[in-house]
C-alpha cells in the first residue's frame, strides 16, 4: 500500500482490489475501491492520483472532486479547465491552462486548449496567434492548423478560415471526421460537388461508415463545430485519435472523457472510447487478450447513449452488436442488427453481421437465411471481396451436413477468390475428410501452404491429406511442423498421433493423443480420440 496508507486490513483490503480491478481494466470498480481506501487516509497524495486516474478512466464525477486536491497533476488543470469551459467561464478556463507544463504532451495541447479558451473569452485573434507558429511543428503541427481553421470559422474570419482549411486538408491523410469538417465547410460554401465527393470518398471502402454516408449528406450544410466548448471537445478527440500506441491507452481514453465532458454529443469520440475501452493495451493481433465482461459493459454504456437520430448511430449499433455478443447475448445483438438492416435496406453490412453471429453460436439454418439476403443484396455480379459471403453460407451448409449445398457455394468463393489460403485450404481438406479427390485436395492445401507457410491449421491441412494419401512419413513430418505451427490446437495434435500410429510409433502415439485430450477438444474430437485410445491397446 502507499506509504502513510492506513493499516487496518479492511482498507488495506480495498486498496488491493483496487489496484486489482486496474489490472483488469475495471477503472469502475477501481473506482469504488480506492473510494474506500482513500476515507481511511484522505492525506495520501499517491493514493489521491491512483484514485484520480481510475475516476478519469471510469467518467466518474468523483475525478472532478480529486481533481481540486491536485494542484500540480496536468490532467487535474485539464479535467477543471474543461468544468469552466463548459460552464462558460472561459476566463477560469485560461487560468487553469496556462498553469499546465509547457513540455511533454501537456506542452502539445496546452497551445490548442488556451487558443480555444481566448476564443470563449473573446479573444479568438490571440488564440490564432498563439497557433499560427506551430502550424509546422512535427508531429502535431496539421493539428493546430485545423484547429485554427475552427477557430476562425466560428469567429466568422472567413479569409483566414478558408486559407487554414486548404493547407489543411492537404497536410494530413484522410479520416471521417476530417472530412466532415472540410465538407460543411465546401458546403456552406456553396460548393456542394465538392462537399459530396469529400463525404463519399471516405465512406467508400468501409460498409460501418457507408450506413453513416445519408445521415452525414444531409448534414453537410451544418458546422461540424459551432461554439468554443465544442472546438475544445475537437482537439481532444483529434490529440485522442492521434495516440495510437498501446502504451498511451489511458491517455487515450481520458482525452476522450474530457471530449465529452465538453460535449456529451460528440458520437465520434464516443465510438473511439468504445474501441479503447475494449483495447488491452498491447499490440493488436490474434494473441491479445480478448475484452473483459467489465470491458465490454463499458463499451456498450458508451454506445448506447449515442441515439437512433445520430449521423453514426450505424457504425454505433454494428459496434453495439459486436460487444453484446461477445456478452454472450447473441439474440440481443440479431435483433439490433435486423433492426439497422430494416433501416438501411441496400447495406449489406447489419445483414453479414448478424450472419457471422449465428454461424459463430451454431445456428446454421438462421445464419444460411441470413447470408441469403446479404447475398440477394451485393446482386448477381458481386464485386470479388464478398467472397466470404459464399464461403461462410458454405460452411454453415457443411456444418448442417449438406455438403452438396456447400460445393457450389464453394466453388462461387473460389472464382472470386482464388488465392484466398483460407479457402483453399477448407476446400481441399474437406475433400480430404470425405477420402475424395485426394490428389487435387493435395494440390489446393499446397497452394493454400505456399500462400501462407506459418499458418498451423493450413500445414495441418497438408499432413493430413499426405497421411490419406498413405504417404505416412510425409505426413509425420507436416504435422509435427503443424504442431510447432500451433502447439495448443486439439486437432493437429491428433492428426499427429494418427501418424504417429500408422507408422507405428504407439508411444508416441498415445502421448499425442493424451496430449490432445488435456488442450480440452470439441465433443466430436474427444470423443474420437478416447476411441483410438481404446482400440490402438497400449503402448510397447
Amino acid at each position: 500500500m502507499p506509504a502513510g496508507a492506513a493499516a487496518d486490513g479492511h482498507d488495506y483490503g480495498a486498496f488491493l482490489a483496487a489496484r486489482y480491478a486496474d489490472a483488469r481494466s475495471d477503472p469502475a470498480s477501481a473506482t469504488q475501491f480506492y473510494g474506500v481506501a482513500l476515507a481511511a487516509d484522505p492525506n495520501n497524495e499517491s493514493l489521491a492520483d491512483q484514485a484520480f486516474s481510475a475516476a478519469l478512466l471510469a467518467g466518474s464525477p468523483r475525478a472532478a472532486d480529486l481533481a481540486k486536491a491536485l494542484p500540480d497533476n496536468p490532467l487535474a488543470l485539464m479535467l477543471l479547465g474543461d468544468q469552466a469551459a463548459a460552464a462558460g467561464d472561459f476566463n477560469g478556463a485560461v487560468t487553469r491552462f496556462q498553469q499546465l507544463p509547457e513540455d511533454g504532451l501537456s506542452g502539445l495541447i496546452r497551445p490548442l486548449l488556451l487558443a480555444w479558451a481566448q476564443t470563449g473569452a473573446g479573444q479568438p485573434l490571440a488564440g490564432i496567434a498563439g497557433l499560427k507558429p506551430l502550424f509546422d511543428t512535427i508531429p502535431f503541427g496539421p493539428v493546430y492548423l485545423l484547429n485554427a481553421a475552427l477557430i476562425a470559422d466560428v469567429s466568422n474570419d472567413m479569409a483566414e478560415a478558408a486559407a487554414d482549411y486548404a493547407q489543411s486538408g492537404a497536410m494530413q491523410a484522410p479520416n471521417l471526421r476530417l472530412a466532415e469538417i472540410l465538407a460543411s465547410w465546401q458546403a456552406r460554401q456553396g460548393n456542394a460537388a465538392a462537399a459530396t465527393a469529400e463525404i463519399d470518398q471516405i465512406g467508400t471502402d468501409d460498409p460501418d461508415l457507408q450506413l453513416a454516408m445519408p445521415a452525414l449528406q444531409a448534414r453537410l450544410a451544418n458546422p461540424v463545430v459551432s461554439t468554443p466548448a465544442q472546438g475544445m471537445a475537437e482537439a481532444y478527440l483529434t490529440l485522442a485519435g492521434a495516440l495510437t500506441q498501446p502504451s498511451q491507452l489511458s491517455l487515450r481514453i481520458t482525452f476522450l472523457r474530457f471530449a465529452l465532458i465538453l460535449r456529451p454529443d460528440l458520437s465520434a469520440a464516443r465510438l473511439l472510447l468504445a474501441d479503447a475501452q475494449t483495447s488491452s493495451g498491447t499490440a493488436p493481433g490474434p494473441t491479445a487478450p480478448a475484452p473483459t465482461d467489465a470491458q465490454l459493459r463499458a463499451a456498450l454504456a458508451t454506445l448506447q447513449a449515442i441515439s437512433p437520430a445520430d449521423t453514426l448511430y450505424g457504425p454505433a449499433a454494428m459496434q453495439q452488436a459486436g460487444a453484446l455478443a461477445a456478452l454472450n447475448q447473441p439474440a440481443a445483438a440479431v435483433a439490433l442488427l435486423d433492426r439497422l438492416a430494416a433501416a438501411n435496406p441496400g447495406n449489406v453490412a447489419p445483414v453479414q453481421a448478424a450472419a457471422d453471429i449465428l454461424r459463430g453460436t451454431g445456428e446454421f439454418e438462421p445464419a444460411i437465411a441470413e447470408y441469403d439476403k446479404a447475398i440477394a443484396i451485393v446482386g448477381k455480379s458481386p464485386p470479388p471481396d464478398e467472397w466470404t459471403l459464399y464461403f461462410d453460407r458454405a460452411i454453415c451448409e457443411d456444418q448442417s451436413g449438406d455438403w452438396a449445398a456447400a460445393q457450389p457455394d464453394l466453388t462461387q468463393a473460389l472464382s472470386m477468390a482464388p488465392n484466398q489460403p483460407y479457402l483453399l485450404n477448407y476446400i481441399g481438406y474437406s475433400w480430404a475428410l470425405r477420402g475424395e479427390k485426394l490428389a487435387a485436395a493435395h494440390a489446393m492445401i499446397q497452394q493454400a501452404v505456399g500462400l501462407d507457410p506459418n499458418d498451423g491449421a493450413v500445414m495441418d491441412s497438408l499432413g493430413y491429406v499426405s497421411l490419406r494419401q498413405g504417404n505416412v512419413g510425409d505426413a509425420v513430418s507436416l504435422l509435427t511442423q503443424a504442431v510447432e505451427l500451433d502447439p495448443d490446437d486439439p486437432e493437429v495434435n491428433a492428426h499427429l498421433a494418427d501418424a504417429f500410429f500408422a507408422e507405428g510409433r504407439r508411444l508416441q502415439a498415445d502421448y499425442q493423443w493424451r496430449r490432445a485430450l488435456a488442450l480440452k477438444p470439441d465433443p466430436r474430437l474427444q470423443a474420437t480420440i478416447e476411441e483410438r485410445l481404446k482400440h490402438a491397446g497400449p503402448p510397447a
